[in-house]
């Protein structure tokens, strides 16, 4: 082998492995068994931190029921309401490693019934989740997260209390946002400002 042949494929083996949409983005589907079940989904959600959303695909009323790594397995928030975080082990039980593993509640585990799952990993320039205490300041809090990219989009819920979702998109800006519980979904009241790369900021208005 030439030098410069052996000088090429030192430099390809110690290039860092690309990271595909598979190993950060599952959509999954599954049948409840009412006695739990693990769902493998090939998704590092305990290793990396993820977003776990769950919809029944039988029952057009079910809830949409989201879990995180942040919150932690068992705490669960949804997104057609407004009401406060809920805590149920019952539900989604633990991450793993492939996955996730649930109870035998019947919102994302009932027998007879068919569900969609959908996986979002953390990963630099496609999502973050993140958790943070409100100060009540009408001039603003200043939230980080580690996307490494301007955010497209960012969902708010408060977990403490009933109160709406508080959504922004870069196609309406941050004059206002949406209410994704709501079906008057948008209003001018503003919640967002300047969004960037690392932060952005959040408005008790």
């Amino acid at each position: 082998m030439d030098p410069v042949t052996a000088k090429l494929m030192s430099a390809a083996g110690a290039a860092e492995e690309a990271t595909y949409v598979d190993d950060v983005f599952s959509t999954f589907l599954y049948d409840g068994n009412g006695s739990g079940q693990t769902i493998t989904n090939n998704i590092d959600i305990s290793g990396e931190g993820a977003l776990v959303w769950i919809k029944s695909r039988t029952q057009a009323s079910a809830s949409h029921c989201l879990y995180d790594t942040e919150r932690g397995a068992g705490d669960v928030i949804f997104s057609n309401s407004d009401s406060a975080e809920i805590a149920d082990t019952n539900l989604l039980s633990a991450f793993t490693s492939s996955g996730f593993s649930l109870g035998t509640g019947s919102a994302v585990n009932q027998s007879g019934e068919d569900y969609c799952s959908w996986t979002f990993r953390k990963c630099p320039g496609f999502f973050d989740v993140v958790t943070y205490t409100g100060n009540g300041s009408s001039s603003g809090q200043t939230i980080s997260h580690s996307l490494g990219s301007t955010p497209g989009s960012i969902w708010i819920k408060r977990t403490s209390a009933a109160e709406d979702w508080c959504v922004y998109h870069r196609s309406i800006g941050t004059a206002g946002h949406v209410r994704i519980n709501k079906t008057s979904v948008y209003t001018t009241n503003q919640k967002f400002a300047n969004v960037t790369s690392t932060s952005f900021d959040v408005y008790d208005s």
